[in-house]
Order: C-alpha cells, then structure tokens, then sequence
C-alpha cells in the first residue's frame, strides 16, 4: 500500500503528468469534436502539429541549457571554492580545498550513475539530500553507517573517511534512497570554523539552487546531555539553533528538523530489555514524528512531553510483557529498571530541545519534525543512575552485578525505518525561504514586471486608442467625401474630396517610416488604412482624371493620325532654331498640343503609353503631359472655382499620381492598340522624313532623361523649405548642369563624328543615323548645341515662372516662414537662385573666367601652384581676332540671375536683398514678441503706405531701382515676381492683425460708448421712453463726433478721403478691406447735425416750417394741438392752414394733442415732450399721402379720432421720405456696425429709418 501511495505521489505530483493529461485531452477534444465545433481535420492535425512542434523545441532548449550547465559546473565549483578560500585563515585552506575535492567526487558519481545519464542535470535533485549536524563525538557518522541502508558506490568511497575523534570535514553518503551529508562536528560548536562552514552551505546552494537540502538531522549524544549537567546541553543546544539559522538563511529554505538522540544503549538496562527483539523490532522507529505544518506557536514542550510520556507507557508495557513471559525464569534487573532509567532522561533532553526551539524574535523557529532514540554501536558501559539512588538513600551497598548480556545489532537499533520510512519519506516537505534582501527583491521585481506589465497594457491600450483614433480619423474623412459628393455634383467638391483622402494617405505615408509612439507597439493599423484609402482615391483619379485624359489623349491622337493622312507623312515642323527664349518661354507652359507638331505628337503617345504601362513611367515628363491634356476638361467643368484654387489641386494630384507609379495597385489605362499602331506608323514615317540631325538631338534628349533626375524645386529647396516655396514645373534631369556635362556634351561631340544608333520604346524602332554625311563635324556639333542650349533655357525659364511663395493663413505662419525666407544663408530664395545660377552659368565665358580669377588667388590654388606644381585651369578661350566669346543662349537669357550673383566689392545684388528681407524678418519677429500683433502691424502697414521706415517698402524699392534695373522685360518679368512675393505675402498677412487692430480701436472709441449711451435711447430705439440730448448724440455723430475723430486719426493714414467717400490706401494692389456698411453711411453719421439732434438754443440752426389744417372730429366739441409752445386750438370751425415752425426756441419743447368731449371731459390723446416730440408725434399718426405733397394724419385714443392735414413750406435739411418730416429721420433706429475693417460677414446694420410713407 505504502508502494502504490508512493508512486502515485510521483506521477501525480509531476506536472509532466498534467502535461500529457493535458495533450491527450485536447487531441481527444480535436478529433471527437472537430465536426461539432466546424474545424476541419487538417486544421486538428495542424493544431496538434504545432504543439508537438513546440514541445520539441522546448525539449531541445532544455538538452542544450542542461548540458551546457554541466560543462560549466566544474567551472562554478572552482570559483566558489576559491572564494570561500580566499576568505578564510591561510592555516584552513588546506581543510577547504579537501572538502572541494570530496564535494567534486560527489558530483561526478552523481552524473556517472545511472540517474545521473538518464536525468541529466535534474540528477542533483532526483534524491533527497540531508544534513547531519551535532557535537563532536555525538555518533552522527555511526548512526549512518549502521543504519541499515544500501551504499551503492561503497567499491568506490567505502565507508566514510573517519579522522582522529570523528569525521574530519565532510562526508557524503550515498544511498539508495538520499544523499546524507555528515558534516564534522567542529562545525555546529567552534566558532573559528564559521567560514568554513559558510564556504561550504554555499557549495551547496551552488549545486542545488531550488532546494540545496531537504532536511536537518540534529544528533545528540544521550550519555553527554545526561552526565555533564544542564548548563552543556542548553550551550549545546544554542549552538546547533545558531547552525540551523545559518542554514535556513544561507539556504533560503525551511526544513524539517529530526533530533535523533544517539547512544541510546548507555541507558542501563538498555541491552537487557532489547536483548530478545527480532531484527524486524530493532529496525523500527523509537520516538515521536509530530505533524508538519502546524502552528508555529505550538508548545514544543508539551508535545515533548506528551509523547515522551507516551513512550514510556509503552515501555513499562513491554517490560510487563516480558516478565509475563518469563515466569519460571531469572530476570535480567534491566527489565525493571530501564523503563525508570528511560524516565530520568527527561529533564535533561526537555532543557535541550526547549533551548534548540526557543521562540527568538530574531531569528526563524524551526520547524520541529520528530525527536528519536537510536544506538548505531552497543559499546561501553552503562551506570544505573536508578540504583545508585536507592543504595544511596537507604545506605546500602551495590551488590556485585553479574555481566551484563551483550546484545549487538549489524543494522543498529531503531535507525532504518527512521531514516527509509521517516526522513527519507519527508522529502517533500522541504520549503522555499527568502531572506530579506531576496524578498525585497522580489518584491521589487515583482512590482517591476507589474509596472511593466501595466506600462505594456497601458502602452498597448494607448495604442489601441490611438489606432482607433486613427480609423475612426480616416472614416470620418471617408464619410465627410461622401457626404461632399452626395451634397454638391461640381468639379469643386471632388476635388476637396480627393484632397482630404490625398492628406490623410501622405500622413499615413509618413507614419510608415516615423510613426508617433501612440500608434506603435506592434498595433499600428495605418497600412491597411492606407490600402483602403488608396483603393479609394485611384478610384476617384480613375473616375475624373485619368477617363478624361485618356479621352483628351485618343481624340489628341486620332487628330494627329488625321493631319499626318492629310499631309502625306511629310513632317510639318520646322526643327527647333536658335532664338531668344523669351519670345516662346512664356506660351509654352499652357500652349495646346498641336495635331501637326511632331513633337507634340511623340510626347501624347508616350504618355498614353507610360498611362498604360508603368515600367515606363517618367515622372518629369508624365506630369507634364498630364496637366496639357487634363487642362481643358478641368477648365470645362471648374464652374465658380477659382482658378487658382483649381491649378492648386489638380497639380497635388498630378504630382502625387505619377510619385506613386511604383505602387502595385497604381491606375493605369486600356489602350487602343489599333489606334497605337496607327500613330506609331504615322510617326515613324514622319520621323524617316525628319532629318538626322532631329533625329539623333531627340535620341540624345531620351538617353539623358533615363540618367539623370529632373530638377524640382522641391529637390532643391529640401524637405524643410517645402511648406514656404513651392513649384509647378520640373526641369526634365535632360535639361540639367551634371546631364550636359557628364553625357550631352560628349554624346554631342560623339554624334557628330560618327554614326548614331538610336533604340525608340515609344515608337518601336531601332535605326542608325550617320550625321558626317550632313556637314562638318563643328558645324554638326555647333548646330545640335545651339538647339540643346535653345531648349535648356526655355526649360528653366520655365521652372522659375512656376514658382511661388505658399500663401501665409496667420501671423505665426508669417513669422516662421519669413524666419526661412530671410535667412542669408539656408533661404529657400538663396538656394533657388544659386541652383539657377549653378545651372545656367557654364554657357557664359565671362562668368567661367571670373570664377577661374576668383579662385586662383586662394591659399589652395596657391599651395597647388607652388608646392604640388600643377598648372591653372584654362580660362575659356578667345574668339578669333581676340574679340570675347558670346554667350551661348543659356547664358544670354540667363544673365540676369548671374548679376545678381556676382560679387562686386564683396557684396552681391542678391546678398543686399537677403539682408532686406532678414530686416523685414526681424521686424516681424519683433512685432510677434509683443504678445498682441495688431498694433504693430498696424504701424507697418502706416508706413508700408508712406514709404517711410519701412522695411517691406525699402526691399520693394531695392528690387525695382537695383535689382532689375537694365533688365529686358521678359527678364522683369521672370525675376519680379520671384523677388516680390514674400514682400506682398508678408505685407499680406500683416493685414489681418492690422484690420483686428483697427476694429479693437473702433470698439473701445466709437462702438462702446454708442451701445452704452445711445443705443437704448430715442432715437435710435423708437421704443424708448428716454431720449438722447443733443450733447450725447454729438459725442459720436457729426463733424467733431468720434467717428469723425477715429476716421480722421485711425484710418486717415490708411484711407484715401474725397469728401465723405472712403477708399483704401493700396501698397501692392492690396488694402484694408473696409465694411461696406461702414463707407455707405459715412457721409450721414458725420454730417452736421439737425433737428432734434443739434438742440434748441442755437441761434443758427436750420429750422423747417410747415402748416397744419385742421379737420373736424366726431365726438368731441374741441381739440388742440401743442408743438414746441405753439398752440392750434380747433372748435369744428371751417379749417384753416395755421403756420408752425420746428423747432422752436422760443416755446418748450414737445408735442401735445387734447380733446374735449361733449361731456366735458379733455382726453390728452397725445403727449411726447422733449426736443424729438413732434417726431414721435409724426410717428405715431396714420399717415396717408396726397398728391399735392401733403399727408393725413390723425390719432386716436379712448374712441376718439383727431385728423388734421399736414404740408411742408419750407425744409433746411434733407427731409427723408419726400421731405414730408421735419425730423432727424437719420437718427432713428440707428445701428453702428461692430467692425470697420475685415473680409468676415458682419450682422446686417440699419443705418436709416425709412421716409414718412408707410
């Protein structure tokens, strides 16, 4: 039973076990249920290959981890020893290096056994291992030895080495079923044999890391705790503690403790009660196991006693039982007494166990497993102290005792079950303990791989989010694509579409090489974003570009097939002369493609090819050829579009289009073969009619475009400048410094002196031109020069008008992008017109021969001159005659850019305007400082329009009066605009802080003060119940009001003034942008006041007169009508016209109607006091004009009607409504607008109330 318990315990316990339960299950689970949960076999047999495959692998990993740990054991073991050595006295090292040596021996029969081959380095730990601590002399080594227990490599060791007194070092026995390591006794009671103990418990933990013991086997001599008093086995008893804590510290391990107590046959009458028991009975175990895993504040003491006392019960019984059986039969006196003797033991094993386990704050209590009684040797004699006492208390004398009976066992007594059944079976019991620092390490580590645990999920959980971000980002401009073609039909809209998808793929184009960390860490999910976003942007280019390029490139094709049939395949173009560039430069970047030019006919069919076929793609002349023939359709269908805004985006379309022709899913077009031939034919016979010389420039021009890049002005400018200068054209890489240099030259000068081999994809042609035949090779040379060169310039000249300077949308923007711009160095403008200059002065003599002069008298030249003595390089030769060589076409239409390179004095035309425009950067620079751009912006603008103390405007006089001054007009008008669009751009943006600035000082001195004091009063809120005295009103209004004030001290630098009309001052064709509700009532609001407005006590102000005729009223027997004092009292009488005067100084202000009924009673119909009163009066009539220019009027109150007739006699003021008021009609409901000065829509302004009529 104790077998079967004891091999389940192994298979079970082992999680190889669970590892295999665990396979079997899942291939049972695969192939049972495959057909349930829809998984195919193969998937099943791939599933249980991949696990096998892994198992294996771990398997390897293990072979190769454990055998390189055994090479490198030895390794271990030196360098440990080593430095146990060289810690201890010189006088132990001797000691030391035996114990390395036996532990060595030890190891090696481990691995040589037959569990070491099969388990490898799993071998150290295959066998219990248990340490043997006690006093010298204590019998530690018997009790092994005589155990009982098999030693396999006892042909190799033999017993253990014993030395004088006992073991000397170390011994290791090896059993069958563990390993016991007999330590010397030295080691558990000196102190000066600390180090070698600490050497050796780390040898230990060196070999077996996880568990280096699995137990502690105490040994102590019972003769010795008995005969030398209590004060030995409490010294004894610390001294061991003190052991065990070092093992359990050095060890990091719990461990059971066994407390054998040896030489138990020194008990008198120990061999007379054990003289009969059978070998079975000596073999079993005397003493007590208590449970494990108990509370460790248990009494020790109390289980002690408690199975001691049970112990000797069971003495006592088995002495009674053997005297029953020897009735007839002397008795041996052990019989009797050793039970007593066993008894007097007590005390002096109770003081040392309650020592070995004394609770100590300090220190671990161990962990008490069992104390047993054992005897390896029955040698010696013993005293019975039982005896002696009772001679000694009744004074009698010990009789003779007769030889005792000498009983001997081979196995000892009560050892082999002890260790086989007992410790050996305790192996498990072992655990793991950390000491501080390795628990505050793993506390460190463990809360480390939490923190990096949490950093992980918490990265990955950003990531999420941002990846989620990012899809719902890309969605939603999916969505907002949809919605803007579903909304609007027109060419605007798509093109916003495509340029929101084109954003968001260059953005995800950049996150491919730099993405942010928030969208990393193995979650980015921008590529299939892109390769959605991709299908749907060369869908839309498939849908409005390439189908009407496609289209515009048949119908090019099918014209020229037309025109080449008509003309019978003679060529209709003249080949390419020398001629000054600026008589063509300008027309060719948007002239049509003309069905009778060779030329153009060549480049359509390349491009319908290249469209077709992107092997064959060249980005330089693609682009350019796509914006010919796509042109005329986005010209056709821009609608309301700007033009501007439309050669923007079909440009970002084109160029992102052809930079991506290397894309898999790149968009390409069905050709008409038929139709390809057809063109190819005309072209070819076309072509055999051209001359050679034709034929062979347009070879050279092929050859050299597939060598060299095209010069962009992104190329030049780098990444960073490429948010300030942009470009629309691409100088094809034919056209460039290196392409003449390095393969047009000599290709030319190689044409002219031998046959030509050209090899045409476009046209699928090879043939072969000899150009000797034409002429003489310099004329032939000179002739296909002066046409590269022609072309060279038209190219660049081209490239430069495409230039331009990105609009700036806000001050900010302004200042970092006049930073670029202004910078003598690194600016965007310097590297432009250096590259130009680079590029087109090889064809000017002069400009070669001041650069040679320029550099000969350097300190390199000089050292090349003198030291290594090599010759100067060779100025550009003479002309015959020794007239100077002219410039070549290149040269000539390019010295403009070369005068303003050139250094003269040290000081360049275009150094003088870099330092313009670093002036204009540090003043921009200085105004963004000042937190609140608006004021000096607005002083810029000041005097931008006055021409004084302005930087913007001192550069604009610098580049016309000496910049360009000399210069042809087409080279003006090549360079000005280059030169002056970061000064209209930077005078631009400066508007806009400007305008703000402008509508601020509006507010806080017009706007504010007319809310606050006039806004809620009549008249300019006819539902007021105050009204504005004429002070109040001429605070704001008229001649010296605040807005004539704001006009005359705010915008009078800025305007330009013609009485009481408002224009903008313009610097650049650009100015404030006024509202229009403020110019169209400039005039009124500071016009001289009137009426009401301008008071009653000035003797001079304009005053109308008009008459009222009464007419009569039903219900009443009189009214009167009251106005400013003058009285018009009615009785029903025949009406007459009565002369009023408003307004009236002599009378108090107001207007006042009254009635009196038939009963008496006066009704005040109505009643408005105050210098406007007979405005509210007119007001509030029904009003009903005449013919004659007259009104009726009349009010009503309580039933009662008042009508009355009114004429106008004579009106000093502009009367509104037909003059039919007397009034300051202007006034009333007046509203000033918020801002003065700005493009934003702005709140409707009522600026006059409408006439009389109503």
């Amino acid at each position: 039973m104790s077998d079967v318990r004891y091999w389940s315990g192994r298979v079970f316990a082992n999680p190889r076990t669970f590892m295999l339960i665990g396979l079997i299950a899942l291939i049972v689970f695969l192939f049972l249920f495959a057909d349930t949960m829809q998984i195919a076999m193969t998937w099943a047999g791939a599933a249980l290959g991949v696990l096998l495959l892994l198992w294996l692998c771990v398997y390897l990993w293990r072979r190769r981890r454990t055998r390189r740990a055994n090479q490198q054991l030895g390794d271990m073991l030196e360098q440990q020893v080593q430095t146990g050595a060289a810690a201890s006295p010189a006088a132990n090292r001797s000691e030391i290096e035996a114990l390395r040596t036996r532990l060595t021996q030890a190891v090696r029969t481990i691995k040589t056994s037959k569990i070491g081959q099969t388990s490898g380095n799993e071998a150290l730990y295959e066998l219990p291992w248990y340490i043997v601590i006690g006093n010298p002399a204590a019998g530690k080594s018997s009790a092994v030895i005589n155990s009982g227990l098999q030693f396999p490599f006892a042909d190799k060791n033999g017993a253990a080495v014993r030395g004088v007194g006992g073991t000397r070092n170390c011994d290791w026995f090896f059993t069958t079923e563990g390993i016991l390591l007999d330590t010397a006794g030295r080691y558990s009671v000196h102190e000066e044999d600390r180090n070698e103990w600490m050497s050796f418990l780390d040898l230990l933990k060196r070999h077996r890391p996880k568990a280096p013991i699995n137990g502690i086997i105490v040994a102590a001599s019972i003769s010795e705790l008995t005969d030398a008093g209590p004060e030995f086995a409490i010294n004894l008893a610390k001294n061991l503690r003190q052991r065990v804590q070092e093992l359990t510290d050095r060890l990091e391990v719990f461990a059971p403790v066994y407390v054998i107590f040896t030489k138990a046959d020194l008990i008198a009458g120990f061999s007379e009660f054990f003289a009969d028991a059978d070998a079975r009975e000596r073999d079993r175990v005397w003493g007590a196991t208590l449970p494990y895993g108990a509370d460790e504040s248990r009494d020790v003491l109390t289980l002690f006693d408690e199975r001691f006392d049970e112990l000797y019960e069971g003495l006592k019984e088995m002495g009674t039982a053997q005297i029953s059986l020897r009735r007839n039969a002397a008795l041996p006196p052990g019989l009797l007494t050793f039970p007593l003797e066993f008894a007097g033991i007590k005390p002096a094993l109770r003081t040392f166990l309650s020592t070995l386990f004394e609770t100590n704050p300090f220190q671990y209590k161990p962990v008490f497993r069992g104390f047993y009684f054992t005897s390896a040797l029955q040698e010696g004699a013993s005293r019975s102290t039982s005896t002696d006492k009772l001679a000694a208390r009744f004074g009698l004398r010990p009789a003779s005792r007769e030889a005792a009976r000498s009983v001997t066992s081979h196995n000892g007594f009560f050892l082999r079950d002890l260790f086989s059944n007992v410790i050996f079976a305790d192996k498990k019991l072992v655990r793991q303990h950390a000491s501080p620092n390795k628990v505050r390490m793993r506390y460190l580590t463990f809360f480390g791989l939490v923190l990096a645990l949490g950093l992980v999920l918490g990265g990955w959980s950003w990531s999420y989010l941002g990846n989620r971000q990012l899809a719902s980002n890309v969605q939603a401009d999916l969505d907002k694509v949809v919605r803007l073609q579903s909304e609007r039909t027109d060419l605007q809209s798509r093109l916003e579409a495509m340029e929101i998808l084109q954003d968001r793929i260059e953005q995800l184009d950049r996150y491919s090489t730099s993405r942010p960390l928030s969208l990393g860490l193995g979650l980015y999910q921008g590529d299939v974003l892109k390769q959605r976003l991709l299908a749907e942007y060369y869908n839309g280019l498939r849908q409005f570009m390439l189908v009407p390029v496609k289209a515009s490139l048949e119908d090019y094709l099918g014209r020229v097939d037309v025109s080449q049939a008509a003309a019978g395949g003679a060529p209709r173009t003249a080949p390419p002369q020398a001629q000054p560039v600026s008589a063509n430069a300008g027309n060719t970047l948007f002239q049509d493609a003309s069905p009778t030019n060779v030329d153009d006919a060549y480049n359509a069919l390349k491009t319908y090819l290249m469209m077709a076929n992107r092997e064959h793609v060249d980005p330089t002349h693609l682009s350019d050829q796509i914006t010919r023939f796509w042109r005329g359709w986005l010209e056709t269908n821009r609608g309301a579009m700007p033009r501007d805004q439309l050669i923007r985006s079909a440009e970002r379309l084109i160029s992102f289009y052809v930079a991506r022709a290397a894309d898999a899913d790149w968009p390409q077009i069905e050709t008409n073969l038929a139709m390809v031939e057809r063109t190819r034919g005309n072209l070819r016979s076309v072509m055999q009619g051209m001359p050679a010389r034709e034929r062979a420039y347009a070879t050279l021009k092929a050859r050299a475009a597939t060598r060299f890049p095209a010069m962009t002005v992104a190329r030049i400018m780098g990444e960073a400048d490429a948010a300030v200068v942009a470009g629309s054209y691409a100088v094809p890489g034919t056209f460039t410094r290196e392409a003449w240099e390095q393969y047009i030259e000599p290709a030319i000068g190689e044409a002219a002196r031998r046959e030509v081999q050209t090899s045409d994809w476009v046209l699928g042609v090879n043939a072969r031109d000899d150009l000797t035949l034409e002429g003489s090779p310099e004329q032939i040379q000179k002739s296909l020069a002066t046409m590269y060169k022609t072309e060279y310039a038209q190219e660049w000249q081209k490239m430069l008008r495409g230039v331009t300077i990105k609009p700036f949308t806000s001050f900010d923007q302004a200042v970092q992008g006049m930073n670029r711009l202004g910078d003598p160095q690194n600016s965007p403008l310097v590297k432009l017109i250096n590259t130009t200059y680079e590029q087109t002065s090889w064809d000017n003599p002069s400009l070669i021969n001041a650069g040679i002069t320029q550099a000969q008298t350097g300190v390199v030249a000089w050292f090349k001159r003198v030291i290594l003595r090599q010759g100067q390089p060779k100025p550009a030769e003479a002309a015959p005659g020794g007239e100077q060589i002219p410039m070549g076409p290149v040269g000539r239409e390019f010295s403009d850019v070369a005068r303003l390179v050139v250094q003269r004095d040290n000081q360049s035309l275009l150094g003088n305007y870099m330092n313009a425009l670093s002036k204009i950067r540090t003043r921009f620079n200085l105004i963004n400082n000042q937190g609140d751009p608006g004021p000096g912006a607005l002083l810029l603008m000041r005097q931008t329009l006055e021409g004084k103390d302005s930087e913007l405007a001192d550069a604009l006089k610098l580049v016309d009066e000496q910049m360009l001054a000399g210069l042809t007009p087409a080279q003006r008008e090549t360079l000005r605009p280059l030169l002056v669009r970061p000064l209209i751009q930077g005078y631009a943006v400066a508007m806009q802080p400007a305008q703000t600035e402008l509508n601020k000082v509006w507010n806080a001195q017009v706007y504010q003060g007319f809310t606050q004091n006039l806004a809620d009063k009549y008249p300019f809120s006819t539902k007021a119940g105050i009204e504005a005295s004429s002070e109040e009103i001429a605070q704001v209004f008229g001649p010296q009001g605040s807005i004539a004030k704001y006009v005359n001290e705010t915008l009078g630098p800025l305007t330009v003034r013609r009485g009481d009309i408002l224009t903008a001052r313009t610097w650049g064709d650009m100015g404030i942008d006024l509202q229009p509700s403020f110019t169209a009532n400039f005039a009124q609001w500071v016009a001289p006041l009137s009426g009401g407005a301008a008071g009653s006590g000035a003797a001079s102000q304009p005053q109308t007169l008009f008459q009222i005729q009464p007419r009569p009223a039903g219900g009443v027997t009189e009214y009167t009508i009251e106005i400013d004092g003058q009285q018009l009292r009615y009785r029903n009488t025949p009406p007459q016209w009565v002369n009023f005067v408003w307004p009236n100084a002599q009378g108090a202000p107001g207007a006042r109607i009254t009635a009196t009924a038939f009963d008496g009673t006066v009704v005040e119909i109505v009643n408005e006091p105050g210098r406007f009163g007979l405005e509210r009066l007119i007001s509030g009539a029904q009003r009903k004009p005449n013919q004659d220019g007259s009104f009726e009027m009349s009010w009503t109150k309580s039933n009662i009607t008042v009508p009355v007739r009114l004429r106008i006699i004579s009106n000093t003021q502009a009367a509104s409504a037909g003059g039919a008021e007397p009034g300051s009609q202007g006034l009333r409901n007046l509203r000033l607008p918020a801002t003065v000065a700005g493009s934003s829509p702005q709140p409707s302004v009522a600026s006059t109330a409408a006439g009389v009529q109503q």
